[in-house]
């Protein structure tokens, strides 16, 4: 009884009003003038911890100082650990040549975004361009899918899945997204074995990511309205591969 009560209230949960939504894109909107401010402070030497600070003290000065999760920084190797914490490796700076992934979100009236980017500090070489534009082309999939009117969350997940299997084996480690509202984390679940059906009106986050020790990783998230037959991307930030290269400095 207790589980049917909590799939009920879930799935009267997924489903946000223009209010709830509208604090949702209010959230994603300040989390994109961060990731940009973030962005214009990078340069050669700078700490993961650094960036991590700059990025916690620019949401308080929008005025949307409590955050989703605590902001993922990661430079060079670090970037194929997922959860990757930068309290843990103080040391690490920034250098020629590093990837670069930023996880962070905030809130808006109790209402959470979520939003990933990686970039290259300077030109990419040939392996970490194929992941990147692989990863991009697994998104990409996922979104048609949604796109052609696909509610099923393991086909959805499936489209992304297998294409970047082919591509390199097994190193997509995680679901390929999630549903966000006032947690992080929501119902339901982009997952291979997940049983949920999407709801028009859920927000869904869509985050392949590619995780190679030793090397490195990308990621890259967008967050997604469910709506009858298709979705709308509620994330602005660009993600081509071009925008994805910044000049060192």
């Amino acid at each position: 009884m207790a589980s049917l009560k909590t799939k009920l209230l879930h799935e009267v949960r997924a489903p946000k009003s223009k209010k709830e939504l509208a604090n949702i894109i209010r959230a994603q909107r300040i989390a994109e003038k961060v990731l940009k401010d973030t962005l214009a402070i990078l340069k050669n030497g700078i700490s993961e911890i650094e960036v991590q600070n700059f990025i916690k003290k620019s949401f308080v000065k929008y005025g949307a100082p409590v955050l989703s999760f605590s902001p993922i920084v990661a430079f060079g190797k670090n970037s194929a650990n997922i959860h990757h914490e930068p309290q843990k490796n103080k040391q690490a700076k920034l250098k020629k040549g590093d990837i670069i992934m930023l996880d962070f979100g905030t809130t808006v009236n109790h209402y959470c975004s979520d939003m990933t980017r990686t970039f290259f500090w300077g030109k990419p070489n040939k392996r970490q361009e194929k992941i990147y534009k692989d990863v991009l082309r697994a998104m990409e999939l996922a979104m048609a899918k949604i796109a052609a009117g696909e509610k099923r969350a393991k086909i959805i997940d499936a489209s992304a899945r297998k294409f970047l299997a082919k591509k390199h084996n097994s190193n997509f480690k995680h679901g390929l997204g999630h549903g966000v509202g006032t947690v992080i984390h929501e119902w339901p679940n982009f997952k291979p074995k997940s049983p949920d059906i999407l709801p028009v009106g859920t927000v869904m986050t869509i985050e392949p990511g590619l995780y190679i020790k030793g090397f490195g990783g990308v990621r890259i998230e967008d967050m997604v309205l469910i709506t009858r037959n298709s979705y709308k991307n509620l994330t602005k930030m660009p993600k081509d591969f071009k925008n994805a290269i910044l000049i060192p400095r």
